[in-house]
Formats: structure tokens, sequence, C-alpha cells
């Protein structure tokens, strides 16, 4: 077990708590025939370095956003087949346990169909974030929409399959950057009556942190709010209706404050390697996300101008 990073001692203070060797390079480091590689760089690097560790014969989880376009994540997709390596993307948000509860009581059918989805999620930013690596396209990608966005778009995939956009609407209102710092998307079939919709806000300008997702179905609506830490404590709300509507009946499930997506990320990704079975987020989670988000890009010229000078293979 090791790590790398730039920036020797953050290598040296993560083996020390964890355990390991801090390597003084990435060669050397995937010369180490470690079975699974973490990829958390900028999103500029996520690919190519998820490609070198594959091309090392390991495993690889890659935080989201996977690359910097539907491109790379192609890309990805064909190293790691080439490799016959499992990819896993960084979709940590599935693994919250409210929202894990959430996407089974959808999924379960109790609730009948899935009508719409409607979820905000943002952030205030801090001093000079508007000079940080999430400000430069180049190293970014884009802005809020990637920033947070993916998280959102990722969750409604989950929940109610892979929606087309319908509209969307970029500002940059506070934040002096080329990207946008806030993003509103409206997403399902133009040409029908009662197809799922979802409508997802994302903002940097959220002074009080904030997410909140609400699953409309024919029978109930559930809800959940917070993610921990400065988001809250997670809680999840089922509403139920009667026969005869009126008020619901309530259900309040509360999970604490302490976040344990990353470990249980970690232990799904570990049993796939070991016993095989499906990803929960992987390389195909990554690629709808990043279409969507190109979507929206292309209906605003000045951000598609953005995209555009972003080189891409």
């Amino acid at each position: 077990m090791g790590a790398f990073d730039p920036v020797h001692e953050r290598a040296e203070a993560l083996v020390a708590e964890h355990g390991g060797q801090a390597f003084a390079d990435l060669p050397r480091l995937l010369e180490s025939t470690a079975n699974v590689v973490v990829v958390a760089t900028t999103h500029d690097q996520l690919a190519p370095l998820s490609e070198r560790a594959l091309g090392a014969g390991a495993h690889v989880l890659v935080e989201k956003p996977a690359g910097l376009g539907t491109a790379e994540v192609a890309r990805l997709r064909r190293a790691a087949e080439r490799a016959d390596r499992l990819v896993k993307v960084g979709f940590n948000h599935r693994f919250h346990p409210a929202l894990a509860d959430l996407a089974a009581e959808v999924q379960s059918g109790a609730h009948g169909e899935l009508m719409h989805i409607r979820a905000r999620y943002g952030h205030g930013g801090r001093i000079g974030y508007d000079r940080e690596w999430r400000a430069q396209p180049h190293r970014s990608g884009g802005g809020e929409l990637i920033d947070q966005g993916m998280h959102l778009l990722d969750l409604t995939h989950w929940l109610a399959g892979p929606l087309p956009l319908h509209s969307a609407l970029l500002r940059t209102h506070f934040w002096d950057t080329p990207v946008e710092d806030n993003a509103a998307l409206l997403l399902g079939a133009a040409d029908s009556r009662s197809a799922p919709w979802a409508m997802l806000h994302v903002t940097w300008t959220e002074w009080k942190n904030m997410f909140s997702i609400e699953v409309y179905c024919h029978a109930a609506k559930l809800q959940v709010e917070g993610l921990v830490g400065s988001y809250g404590d997670q809680r999840l709300v089922i509403h139920r209706m009667g026969p005869q509507l009126g008020p619901p009946d309530t259900e309040l499930r509360e999970y604490g404050s302490e976040d344990s997506s990353w470990t249980s990320e970690w232990e799904h990704f570990a049993t796939a390697i070991s016993n095989g079975g499906a990803l929960l987020g992987d390389l195909d989670d990554a690629a709808y996300a990043w279409a969507r988000v190109e979507d929206a890009y292309a209906t605003s010229p000045q951000y598609a101008l953005v995209r555009a000078s972003i080189s891409q293979p």
C-alpha cells in the first residue's frame, strides 16, 4: 500500500495515518504492483492517470467526473477493456445511507411509478474560489454543473433512468470566472405527456450549504435532506398517500452525522473486484452525466466557447 502526491508531504501524511509507503513519483507507485489505484486529482489528470494505472494492471477507483468529457470517458473505457480491469467512478452520493434507502424505496415499486424529481445542491465557495482550479476550464472542464451537478445528474440517472436534456440555464452571478456558478437543468422527453422528468439546480452562491432531493411517485413523496457536515444531518422523509388522498402518513428516518459513504463505496468496489457483480457508479454512468453536461453547455454560446477551448482527444 502506498501513495503519491506532487506535494510529497501530503503523501507522507496520508501513509502516516493509514500505513504504507510515500512514493517519490508515480512510476514507482505503479511499479509496486498495486491491485487497486485510487485517482483523486484535478479533472484534467483523472483520465490520463487512470489509463496509466490500468496499463500497470490495476483496477481503478477514479473520482468523478472521470475526465474532461465524453471523449475521455470513452477512451478510458477502451483502456479498461484492454486491461480487463474494473473502473469505478467516485459517485459516493449513492452510498449515503439516506440516498441508498431512497433508491431502494423508489425502485421497489411500493410507491407506484416515479413521476418527477426536484433536486437542489449548493455551497458558497470561499475567498479566492474564483482563482482555484475548479474555475479554470482547461483543468476542470467547466463550473458548478460539473462540481456538484454531476452528483445530481448521477442520482437522477440512478432513480429515473437516462433522461434527455430538455433545457438549461447557466449563469455566472457572483464569482469572476469563465465558468458558471449557477446552473438549472430541466430533463425529460419533450414529446411525452407522462414520461418522468427532473428539475435540477446547482449553485456556488448557496450561502448556507444545502442538499435536497424530492422524488414524486404516484402514491408517495420521498425526500432526502442533508449530507452531514455543513449540509446538515441526513434524513429521509416518506409521505405516503392514502386512497382518498388528503393528508399523507409521514415516516421520518434519521441517519446521524457520520459520513459513511466513502467507506461503503470502497467496500462495494472491493466486493465487485473479488466476487464480480455490477458497479454502482461506473463509466457508463459518467458518460451519461457528461453527455447531459455537454448538451447543457451547447445551449449557451458563451459557455460553449469555453468548452470548445478545451482540448479533447
